[in-house]
């Protein structure tokens, strides 16, 4: 009996002993340059530094380098706070440093300007002029880029709520839209692939929802908000892994304003023929202008009605997915959406002419999804 008394002394000295050292630790010694005695450590970790891992590869920014270099940083304070055992904290860190490391990979230079003439823009933010002659036709662009997405939210699965993270992204977003009260942002919902269609075209537009809603009550008008609900339809990374699922539950704020401001479309009779007024992007194998372009000519056809006598040319394109017979007949209903629009307007049908080029004029790179969006496009230009 003292025996087996013993020996039970014994174990439960040893079972302490093995927690003591094993504590709140993995297999792992060292993760983001800090090491320790660990033995084992959450999976989070492992997650993290693929996910890093991942973004460094294509980084092609300051900005992704930045990002980059704070997920590290990040990585870093977790592991400290890891072996210190104060495990939560930890996790919350990598969570971060995850979020950093997915910004990184979703911010790319902008694309080329839709237009040969425009190939010597003025990069930056430069000011606008009170007059705009023919042969400084960019010196008014604006500070915004357009199509640019000013700020990407993730979501939990099956979830539209805003995390507190989530919420100080956002707020940090409101001095620049208060500062645009002219321009238009498309508020971007996205799911991944699990699910089905319907149900992932509500679950996007609600995303998409609680973003306008909480900008709406930072003091952001409603008319500058434009609610779009994606679904599955426009991922971002592949939904095969879990890392690419999570990073396409997400909402974005999109800016979706004039290629040129206001002076110069006021004063088109300045501009060079060829001239691209706006571009309107279309979704794959799509037609219908969505609301946010919708919101966007209605602003233009004002303008384009103050100078009468400027001839326009509508110009519709495609990306390369597809027969040339189907994308010549895809591009030539993208002109006619477009111009049935501006004609509804006021715009004279006399001073609008068209032509459709399919995907003989790329904008941007047919190899990646990001150039195919871009080249899914119509422009409206100054004609002879």
């Amino acid at each position: 009996m003292k025996l087996n008394f013993f020996s039970a002394g014994i174990l439960y000295l040893t079972m302490v002993c093995l927690v003591l050292i094993i504590g709140c630790k993995s297999f792992q010694t060292a993760y983001f340059g800090i090491e320790d005695e660990a033995l084992t450590a959450p999976v989070e970790f492992y997650q993290t530094r693929l996910t890093v891992e991942s973004a460094k590869k294509s980084a092609d920014s300051l900005y992704a380098e930045k990002k980059i270099d704070q997920a590290m940083d990040q990585g870093e304070q977790a592991a400290i706070a890891y072996w210190k055992c104060f495990d939560q904290a930890a996790k919350n860190m990598l969570a971060v440093a995850r979020q950093s490391a997915f910004r990184s990979e979703l911010f790319h230079p902008q694309p080329p300007p839709p237009a040969a003439e425009r190939t010597s823009a003025i990069p930056g933010t430069p000011e606008t002029p009170e007059s705009l002659k023919a042969d400084n036709m960019f010196a008014g662009v604006i500070a915004l880029p357009p199509r640019m997405i000013l700020e990407t939210v993730y979501f939990d699965y099956d979830s539209f709520k805003l995390s507190a993270y989530d919420k100080t992204l956002l707020e940090n977003q409101l001095p620049i839209l208060k500062q645009h009260t002219d321009v238009v942002f498309e508020i971007a919902g996205h799911t991944d692939a699990a699910g089905s269609d319907a149900y992932n075209q509500i679950l996007s537009g609600r995303r998409a929802g609680s973003v306008k809603n909480y900008l709406s009550a930072g003091g952001i008008s409603a008319d500058q908000l434009y609610v779009i609900s994606y679904g599955e339809s426009d991922p971002f990374y592949s939904n095969k892994t879990p890392e690419g699922q999570a990073r396409n539950r997400r909402s974005e704020i999109r800016v979706t304003g004039s290629l040129l401001p206001e002076i110069a479309l006021k004063n088109m009779d300045t501009l060079p023929v060829g001239t691209t007024l706006e571009v309107v992007h279309f979704n794959f194998g799509e037609v219908q202008l969505l609301p946010v372009y919708q919101a966007l000519l209605e602003k233009t056809a004002p303008l384009l009605n103050s100078s009468p006598e400027v001839k326009l040319e509508i110009t519709g394109h495609t990306d390369s997915y597809g027969s040339d017979k189907k994308n010549l007949a895809l591009s030539l209903k993208r002109t006619s959406a477009v111009k049935d629009f501006l004609i509804a307007r006021g715009v004279s049908k006399n001073r609008l002419t068209t032509a459709i080029y399919a995907d003989k004029h790329p904008i941007a790179s047919n190899l990646t999804d990001i150039g195919k969006k871009l080249n899914r496009r119509v422009e409206i230009k100054i004609a002879n």
